[in-house]
């Protein structure tokens, strides 16, 4: 399988021209063939399904042949007709089209993605049962993994008891590779809501200050933090509650108010067994607050946590993932500031530290990427 990294947007107003060969209305038993790739393109997106697009000449006796006996395959017709959108293109008519995606052997036929996304290229005639296998692993590719799905069903759960915070996490850690899977189009989606809800908290805070009701408004950006925590308005939020908290009227005032919020979400990370995040509040407290009975409360919180093996190696667990995450973003940036060396190295580093973790999985498909193995895909979307 041959991939190339190209983007077809350049001709996608192109209309294509009458088909070479086999095409009109399908009967059952055969492949129900597309001859239009506009109208192709925006089924496969409506139906979530990938495209088969076969570049063929009328006079190629390989073409002639594929037609006659892989293309007849009922296995072959089956998961063409009911998985994928097959299209014909005539890559004399479409020369354009050809020309643009470097298609020189015929038979070829070029397998995308529902988003337009080329994941893969065939050339040459193949039998039936090679091909059946190439379309059944496009197929599984574009599975949503198991633990995303597993993922984004926690973070749904967590949703519907107003752990928002539980939730950004989750939905996040699934969109963190940058890729638009099924279940990560849902996540990103789910995430713009979240942040939507962060800002109308955040421009409620603001209205409250503008009236002089500090206080008021210094409550609402403590909530929303603790709520909303990893929005792009939490963030905000605490930037802000800093600069008003600077304020000699309001600072013994705020220090307790913080206190007590540092302490109720220590103790709510306590009671949902957030081991990590607990003891992390808790030396908040125990250095921050320490003259404040919150302080010595947070204390012995972490007292408790820390004297129980098994609570202990759950927070260990919980700040693997954490920094097996973070060797993945020093990754990116590496390979950003073109380190591509220093990016293969952290990529091994949380492989063999991590084993068997997603953030293993993710660091194995990039550091394949990286070493030129067919892994990658290339944009190949409609304009």
């Amino acid at each position: 399988m041959l991939h190339r990294s190209l983007s077809i947007g350049l001709i996608l107003s192109c209309v294509l021209g009458t088909p070479y060969r086999g095409l009109g209305s399908a009967p059952a038993q055969e492949i129900q063939w597309r001859s239009n790739y506009n109208q192709a393109r925006k089924e496969a997106l409506e139906k979530n399904r990938p495209l088969v697009l076969d570049f063929g000449t009328e006079h190629c006796f390989w073409c002639r042949k594929l037609d006659a006996t892989t293309f007849l395959d009922p296995h072959v017709i089956e998961v063409m007709n009911e998985q994928f959108i097959p299209l014909k293109v005539d890559a004399h008519r479409d020369a354009r089209l050809t020309e643009f995606l470097r298609i020189q052997a015929f038979p070829t036929v070029v397998l995308a993605g529902p988003d337009g996304k080329i994941l893969g290229t065939l050339e040459g005639y193949m039998e039936a049962g090679r091909f059946h296998d190439h379309l059944q692993r496009i197929l599984a590719g574009l599975r949503n993994p198991e633990w995303m799905a597993r993922d984004y069903q926690e973070a749904a759960k967590a949703i519907a008891v107003s752990d928002y915070a539980r939730a950004i996490a989750l939905l996040k850690s699934i969109t963190q590779d940058g890729k638009d899977l099924p279940v990560q189009i849902k996540a990103k989606q789910v995430l713009r809501d979240l942040e939507q809800q962060a800002a109308g908290r955040l421009a409620r805070a603001k209205q409250l200050e503008e009236k002089g009701q500090t206080s008021e408004a210094m409550a609402q950006l403590s909530e929303l933090l603790r709520v909303f925590a990893g929005t792009q308005a939490a963030a905000e939020s605490g930037q802000w509650l800093a600069a008003l908290t600077v304020k000699p009227e309001v600072q013994s005032q705020v220090r307790v108010r913080q206190a007590r919020d540092l302490l109720a979400q220590a103790r709510e990370d306590y009671r949902t067994q957030q081991y990590l995040c607990c003891l992390d509040r808790c030396e908040r407290l125990a250095t921050s607050y320490a003259d404040l009975p919150e302080g010595g409360e947070g204390i012995q919180l972490a007292a408790e946590i820390k004297n129980n093996p098994e609570w202990l190696q759950q927070a260990c667990e919980s700040l693997s993932d954490r920094l097996g995450g973070l060797y993945l973003a020093l990754a990116e940036t590496c390979i950003k500031n073109n380190q591509t060396l220093h990016a293969a190295r952290h990529l091994e580093h949380v492989l063999q530290t991590f084993p068997g973790t997603p953030q293993a999985e993710m660091a194995r498909v990039r550091l394949s990427n990286l070493q030129g193995r067919p892994t990658w895909q290339a944009e190949f979307k409609k304009q």
